[in-house]
C-alpha cells in the first residue's frame, strides 16, 4: 500500500529508525536538566530500540506509528 505524505503529498518510503540499543523517549523544552540530559529522564514512547516509520524525502519529515510492533529483524 502506497502512503502519501500529509504535508507535501509525495510518496512516503517505509523503513525503521534505530536508537542505538535504547528505548525511544520523548523530551520537551519544559523538562529540567536531569530529566532531559540523563538516561533516567524522558517519557518512554517505545521499549524497542527500533521503530517503524515512514519518511518523505521531499519535505524531510518522518512519521512514526508508535502502535506498530517493530521487534522483527
Amino acid at each position: 500500500m502506497k502512503l502519501e505524505c500529509p504535508y507535501c503529498k509525495s510518496q512516503l518510503e517505509e523503513g525503521f529508525i534505530y536508537s542505538s540499543g535504547y528505548s525511544f523517549k520523548w523530551y520537551n523544552e519544559g523538562m529540567g536538566f536531569f530529566k532531559k540530559y540523563t538516561v533516567f529522564g524522558g517519557e518512554i514512547l517505545s521499549d524497542s530500540p527500533k521503530v517503524k516509520c515512514n519518511r518523505c524525502k521531499e519535505c524531510k519529515k518522518i512519521i512514526i506509528d508508535l502502535n506498530t510492533n517493530s521487534n522483527t529483524d
